[in-house]
């Protein structure tokens, strides 16, 4: 069970109780439990992530926006396309934005992180998300795709919760990100299948500095399962020919409304019925 983003300061034990218990009501509502045989491994990378974002914001970001000139241009380019694609996918208007916008002039390119800044203020008004936070989410996402040193060190806490035994993997959210990644480049792992819940995975800057070409990981068995809420604002796109092209293709269902504030927390993924049954029958459950 790979957790995404915003997890650190909080018990690991709680978090991972709160995966299980909701996977448990997504199977009660269909008279299913857990088998026996099933352990449950959540490496909580939380803490290490934020402390590892928190070394890279200084220098090169202020007030969680990536300070002009601070970063190669390349990286600010992968920052300024993802903020804009977010927009562009809520439906946010120029004149929106330049509501938010202070500058005296209205130069909307790269290094104009002014521009960038009004976007995610207007973003975080409109995603609908409550306290999820657009501008912590992206800038995230930014760090861990962007700076090598912290995608390696987050990748190998990650790996190192496998053993050679077979397991299902659950990615959600920042997480799917993170689990693609170490699934791709460890051949040797034993997944019998990949499931991924409120990815950012589709996003064209996201799949952008994944290793390509995008390919469906040797180590998955039974295929990949994506389950999106088209109201997260996280999810956005199904992993398909489109936006995610990999043979065989990843199921996609945008069939869950997921209760949380947020359309985007675990709780209102996991207790899904159908996400639920997906994980359920991998599992070997009958």
């Amino acid at each position: 069970m790979i957790h995404g983003r915003d997890q650190q300061g909080h018990d690991p034990s709680a978090l991972k109780k709160t995966w299980i218990d909701t996977f448990k009501k997504g199977l009660e509502s269909q008279k299913l439990s857990v088998p026996s045989d099933i352990d449950f491994v959540f490496p909580f990378y939380g803490d290490l992530l934020d402390q590892l974002i928190k070394e890279a914001a200084d220098p090169r970001a202020l007030n969680g926006v990536i300070a002009k000139g601070d970063i190669v241009s390349g990286e600010l380019s992968f920052y300024y396309d993802l903020v804009n694609e977010l927009a562009e996918q809520a439906g946010v208007t120029n004149a929106e934005i330049s509501e938010h916008f202070n500058a005296n002039y209205k130069e909307r390119g790269v290094l104009n992180w002014e521009w960038v800044q009004s976007i995610l203020k207007v973003l975080d008004l409109s995603s609908g998300m409550g306290n999820f936070s657009v501008r912590k989410f992206t800038y995230d996402v930014f760090v861990y795709l962007t700076v090598p040193a912290i995608r390696k060190k987050i990748n190998e806490f990650v790996l190192s919760a496998f053993d050679e035994g077979p397991c299902i993997v659950v990615g959600h959210s920042l997480g799917s990100v993170v689990a693609y990644d170490v699934l791709q480049n460890n051949s040797f792992l034993n997944v019998k299948k990949y499931v991924t819940i409120g990815s950012p995975l589709g996003v064209k800057a996201v799949r952008s500095k994944l290793t390509t070409p995008l390919v469906m990981p040797e180590c998955i068995e039974n295929g990949w399962y994506n389950a999106y809420d088209e109201r997260d604002f996280v999810a956005l796109k199904p992993l398909d020919e489109r936006n995610f092209n990999v043979e065989p293709p990843v199921v996609n269902s945008n069939h869950v409304k997921n209760q949380t504030d947020n359309r985007h927390g675990i709780e209102g993924y996991l207790n899904d019925a159908i996400v639920a049954k997906e994980i359920y029958d991998a599992m070997g459950g009958s």
